[in-house]
């Protein structure tokens, strides 16, 4: 018969713990990371707004994985696109990367696709450190959204990928 020590026991369950606190601390420090980045914007500057978009980022495969459905809010106005999601998913979005402020002028192409009646937009930008960065955005009014960008800043636009 196995005897197991109290002490080993108790070890155990610090390190069964110890991936969940640092997933924890790790997604808490991307959403404070978030909030300090996040503009303020009047609803007077808001040129195109949706809340209830869908999409991911193509960073890596967790992310492409990942991203959200129907909780994810594109803002443009005339210098950036916000692109992040609402509470409570907000908290975990920087962590699947899908927390943006793009100025209009990093934004390097768009390209569409339909599928079925569904218009998927892979928007291509440059980040602050010079790398570039691709989000497959799918908002309920992909024409809209395409216009408001287009108008806003001169970048090309691919009819399909």
């Amino acid at each position: 018969m196995w005897h197991v020590s109290p002490q080993f026991f108790a070890g155990f369950q610090w390190l069964s713990a110890l991936p969940f606190l640092l997933m924890c601390i790790y997604v808490i420090s991307k959403f404070i990371a978030a909030l300090v980045n996040r503009p303020r914007i009047l609803k007077n500057e808001i040129k195109y707004q949706e809340w209830f978009a869908s999409g991911c980022s193509k960073k890596n495969i967790l992310t492409q994985l990942g991203g959200g459905r129907n909780c994810v809010r594109l803002v443009v106005t005339q210098e950036l696109l916000w692109v992040t999601t609402w509470f409570p998913f907000l908290i975990i979005a920087p962590a699947y990367d899908m927390e943006h402020v793009i100025p209009l002028e990093r934004i390097t192409n768009i390209a569409t696709k339909q599928v079925f009646k569904t218009t998927i937009i892979e928007l291509t930008f440059i980040e602050k450190n010079d790398q570039p960065r691709t989000l497959v955005l799918i908002p309920k009014y992909a024409q809209s959204f395409i216009q408001m960008i287009k108008l806003e800043c001169q970048i090309p636009h691919h009819p399909s990928l």
